[in-house]
């Protein structure tokens, strides 16, 4: 499996979410917690699906990740 930054994106969020889980400021349900873990497989499979060379692969990756944080930046400003 290679390592992409969606597996490491994954990889932090399950990291914080467990860190967070015990302290009760964490307002996630777990049905919410498996299907954000499940949209970023999915995600990461299609685009391993659509870009096969590895820089490409990471390129289209790290963009999503960028526009996904600045798009929720956006709507939490707003």
């Amino acid at each position: 499996m290679k390592v992409t930054p969606l597996n490491i994106t994954l990889a932090c969020v399950l990291t914080w979410i467990i860190s967070e889980w015990g302290n009760g400021q964490l307002n996630l349900s777990a049905w919410g917690v498996v299907l954000l873990v499940l949209l970023l497989i999915v995600v990461d499979i299609l685009f391993r699906m659509m870009f096969k060379e590895n820089g490409k692969l990471w390129m289209g990756e790290i963009g999503f990740i960028l526009v996904t944080c600045i798009l929720l930046l956006i709507i939490k400003i707003v």
